[in-house]
């Protein structure tokens, strides 16, 4: 499925049309880059104060004023990010993501984009693919009691609810910690994917014609295959290692 590209509003017009249609991959991976580190905040900024939210490797320029500039070397500042989310919807920013891989900042938020939008969109279809039915009917007072000891020890999955609340923060640019706090949010995530897995099936999106179908969405297992790459991305996120 093609998806169409929601150019975000007031972030970088120059640089937003320069990756729309035969997009350089450079100028697009850095705009992805860019708006997923200035939403997610907490980066040093070029004194190297943590906590500004402004997006690393360029100056401060006119953004606060809603001004973008044609110098590569202007910042995006996180309350714009916020400003367009706000005023567009995250799926305007998300799209900047989508190409990213899954092991860099922008790639691990598309996929945490795509799980908040399946949760907003669906809401009774995941309730029913989360909730797993045990039939003991018959069974024997060991097994009962061996059953009641394990959902004792067991950690309790995340809800849909508790996940779409979390994403939405995140996506939303309210989220504060910077990368540090991305953490437990993809810990949770991943363990979500899992128990939706375990309790229904691995596949995920199963039409083409769904505006959710993607290339995370759609491949074989693609829950389990995407809590895998999220689990991965926690790992370098607390190791400072996610790009």
């Amino acid at each position: 499925m093609t998806r169409q590209f929601h150019r975000p509003a007031r972030l970088y017009p120059e640089a937003a049309e320069s990756i729309e249609g035969t997009a350089d991959t450079a100028a697009s991976s850095e705009l992805a880059h860019r708006t997923a580190q200035a939403l997610l905040g907490g980066y040093p900024s070029e004194g190297g104060e943590p906590g500004d939210g402004q997006a690393p490797g360029s100056p401060l320029g006119n953004c606060a004023a809603g001004e973008a500039s044609e110098e590569p070397g202007e910042w995006l500042a996180r309350p714009d990010v916020v400003a367009a989310v706000a005023s567009h919807g995250v799926d305007a920013v998300a799209e900047l993501w989508a190409d990213s891989p899954a092991t860099t900042l922008p790639g691990v938020l598309w996929r945490l984009f795509l799980v908040r939008e399946w949760i907003r969109r669906d809401p009774a279809l995941v309730a029913r693919r989360y909730a797993t039915v045990v039939d003991l009917t018959g069974r024997d007072d060991k097994v009962l009691a061996r059953f009641e000891a394990a959902l004792a020890e067991a950690d309790p999955a995340p809800s849909p609810l508790d996940v779409r609340a979390l994403l939405d923060r995140v996506l939303t640019g309210r989220a504060d910690g910077g990368l540090p706090a991305l953490v437990p949010v993809l810990a949770t995530v991943a363990a979500f994917l899992r128990a939706l897995a375990a309790g229904s099936d691995p596949a995920w999106i199963v039409d083409d014609a769904d505006e959710l179908a993607d290339r995370v969405t759609r491949r074989d297992s693609a829950l389990l295959a995407t809590a895998d790459e999220v689990t991965e991305a926690a790992r370098r996120a607390a190791s400072g290692r996610l790009d």
